[in-house]
């Protein structure tokens, strides 16, 4: 025996007239729920769109990610933020750090030119970058990327090697990478303290 199966129709007239006609087997189940007292289901909202104020959170998080780097900086060397902020003025994009040239006039007239404790240009630049990078999770700074921040002081260091090779708190790596030498942190630290302060007392008088 044939099993004969009913086709399910929804029709929408006005008058006499066919506004609209759908064999959805789901709206027949929901338009027969309403016509017998039950409550019509309704189909979920879409959700809303996204708001302007709501992407505008975006470089809020980055900023104070940013923010609490540059905090983590100035407690690691031990100098004020303002201090830091004025010397070096950290950032996360190129070319990550501004130096003041009163804060580089004070390594000129406080340090000797030739000696132990005598710093080429791109020694103290490489220092406060590769301590800054790493404060701020930035990727391995290079000599290219120090000589860049020299730059922001109209300074170019002829011989950047020779600097980063005399400065036995750095180490060079392939690419022209620099990195600390872990035995010699503190050294870097006191480098950059001293630098952002314009005070290089101390480094005048701590140990070669």
């Amino acid at each position: 025996m044939s099993q004969f199966k009913a086709r399910l129709t929804v029709v929408l007239k006005a008058d006499d007239v066919v506004v609209a006609e759908s064999e959805n087997s789901v709206l027949w189940q929901q338009v027969l729920s309403a016509i017998n007292g039950g409550a019509m289901e309704t189909p979920s909202p879409s959700p809303p769109p996204i708001s302007t104020a709501a992407t505008n959170l975006i470089p809020v998080v980055t900023s104070n990610k940013s923010g609490m780097a540059l905090q983590q900086f100035a407690t690691k060397v031990g100098a004020s933020l303002d201090a830091v902020v004025g010397a070096c003025d950290p950032k996360t994009s190129e070319p990550l750090l501004h130096l003041d040239m009163h804060a580089w006039s004070a390594v000129k007239q406080q340090l000797p030119e030739r000696g132990s404790r005598a710093l080429s240009p791109i020694a103290v630049a490489g220092t406060l970058l590769v301590v800054w990078c790493k404060e701020a999770g930035l990727a391995t700074p290079t000599q290219s990327q120090a000589q860049k921040v020299l730059a922001t002081i109209d300074l170019n260091d002829k011989n950047p090697s020779r600097g980063i090779r005399s400065s036995p708190w750095l180490q060079a790596r392939h690419g022209g990478q620099i990195v600390l030498n872990p035995a010699q942190i503190q050294k870097a630290l006191l480098l950059v303290k001293c630098f952002c302060t314009q005070d290089w007392k101390a480094w005048n008088s701590s140990e070669e």
